[in-house]
């Protein structure tokens, strides 16, 4: 009798280990690739190890037991399988609630429609590097853009268009930006690159990237709003580069929307900074039927 629970307590050790491998699986499925999910991968490794132990205990002791004593190492061997199962649940609950809390986060931090970060976070962070380029005499510019005639879009295609042009222009630019740089949607169709590290010159190549890229691109393809053929639009930028110890975050935005105002008025499709006497421009900003 003795035996069979001996036995019996190291053959359910071993299903408890198994099923710590299926936790070990989940939560290496939730981690990205890196230290933490190599770690968890060499944990399921050692529980392997554990359940080969176990059946060779099982093999090696099986009917040898026949004193109370003798329960003294199986019992060790279930309750430190047991142990090893409420670890694992505990660190793949514990994964799944820090991923639920940054996926809040996120949230709160992005725009819900196009998944570039919002103004609350964009105004946080243009702080931050307003801060960073006074103290450390680092160059900063910001572009600020908006699409042109966007409302006709709407007004001939339908919002779902509008709203689906709005994702592809994100996409497009964030193509074109650095790691450093950080693109917010400011409001409406009007966006804002935050732009570290960069003088006025740079700002200005990097303003007719985007405005060129977005010019020769055809969005909405295959989009039924679009017919099929999708649609061509521009858009305008302001610029402004921070060279001023008492600017801020406001100062800066207000060059820039200056700027973006001057780029609307001089007939959209631009790309101007604030001391500029120069504009760029190419096509008539207006979305129009690709061909």
């Amino acid at each position: 009798m003795l035996s069979v629970v001996s036995n019996s307590l190291v053959l359910i050790g071993c299903f408890i280990l198994l099923a710590s491998l299926a936790v070990v699986r989940r939560i290496t499925r939730q981690l990205p690739e890196g230290r933490s999910c190599k770690s968890w991968c060499a944990m399921s490794a050692l529980i392997v190890l554990f359940v080969v132990g176990y059946l060779g205990y099982i093999a090696t002791f099986w009917g040898q037991h026949a004193a109370i004593v003798d329960l003294i190492v199986p019992g060790i061997f279930f309750f430190g399988a047991c142990f090893v199962w409420f670890s694992t649940y505990i660190a793949l609950q514990t994964t799944l609630d820090v991923m639920r809390i940054s996926d809040l986060e996120l949230e709160t931090l992005t725009d819900p429609l196009t998944g570039v970060y919002n103004r609350r976070f964009m105004e946080q962070r243009l702080a931050e590097e307003i801060s960073k380029a006074r103290r450390y005499c680092f160059q900063l510019s910001i572009l600020l853009f908006d699409l042109d005639h966007f409302k006709r879009i709407n007004d001939e295609h339908g919002h779902q268009a509008g709203d689906q042009m709005l994702i592809e222009i994100c996409e497009l630019v964030k193509d074109q930006l650095r790691d450093s740089d950080l693109l917010a949607r400011y409001g409406g169709e009007e966006f804002l690159v935050i732009a570290p590290n960069t003088g006025p010159s740079e700002a200005s190549l990097l303003a007719e990237r985007l405005r060129t890229r977005v010019e020769l691109n055809v969005f909405l393809k295959g989009h039924e709003d679009s017919r099929g053929n999708g649609l061509r639009t521009t858009i305008s930028i302001g610029m402004a580069s921070f060279d001023d110890d008492n600017a801020d975050a406001e100062t800066l935005i207000g060059k820039a929307d200056r700027s973006l105002y001057q780029a609307k008025e001089e007939g959209r499709n631009r790309a101007i900074g604030c001391h500029d006497t120069q504009t760029s421009a190419g096509i008539t900003g207006i979305a129009t039927q690709a061909s």
